[in-house]
């Protein structure tokens, strides 16, 4: 399952079409699932962890590390809540699944789109493949300046479920795999398959 980034205003729609195609592959009886966040440099993390949540089952998933404090985020009854808000609860979300997940990532993953891996981080039978993430797992805010400039600073590092805590180094795969762009292979891809086929 490719899992694009997206913006708050696409959220909805986004949701909508992701449930609907994650339907259709809990329908095909699968043994293993690939989440392909490669490319994904982030933007609202709610409406892609909702997509997924089926395959994150419920309970704390990470959390933003501040000065100030801690703020959990994860799946409560099928849904995603980050702190004291959830998001989406409209929606029908699959039942949980228990197969082996393997997780793809690359350099272009950033900001959001490591906060869905960071989701999966501590999760048994989970693995990740590819190359490290671009290294923007934190949370932002925006202050305006008095000329007008607007300044955006980190104000919380993002953190798995186990607690480790990630920010702005880049996170590296279980499996580093360093597919050569020239070609048409997808070794990521193919070494997550072998992967899944060994825990079928």
């Amino acid at each position: 399952m490719v899992l694009p980034e997206t913006s708050s205003r696409n959220g909805r729609k986004y949701v909508s079409a992701g449930l609907k195609a994650l339907r259709g592959l809990i329908g095909s009886r699968p043994t293993g699932w690939v989440v392909d966040l490669r490319g994904n440099r982030g933007g609202d993390m709610h409406p892609m962890l909702a997509v997924v949540a089926p395959l994150l089952g419920d309970g704390e998933r990470g959390r933003f590390v501040s000065a100030h404090g801690e703020t959990s985020w994860g799946i409560r009854r099928g849904h995603v809540y980050n702190g004291a808000r959830t998001a989406y609860r409209w929606h029908r979300v699959p039942a949980a699944r228990n197969q082996p997940v393997a997780v793809l990532v690359d350099g272009g993953t950033a900001s959001s789109g490591e906060a869905v891996l960071i989701s999966f981080l501590g999760a048994e039978d989970t693995k990740t493949f590819g190359r490290p993430t671009a290294g923007y797992a934190t949370a932002n805010e925006t202050f305006g300046l008095p000329d007008g400039a607007r300044l955006a600073i980190t104000t919380a590092l993002m953190a798995d479920r186990t607690g480790r805590t990630y920010g702005n180094t880049p996170i590296a795969p279980h499996t580093l795999v360093d597919t050569d762009d020239t070609n048409d292979a997808d070794d990521a891809l193919d070494a997550a398959i072998e992967w899944l086929a060994g825990r079928a």
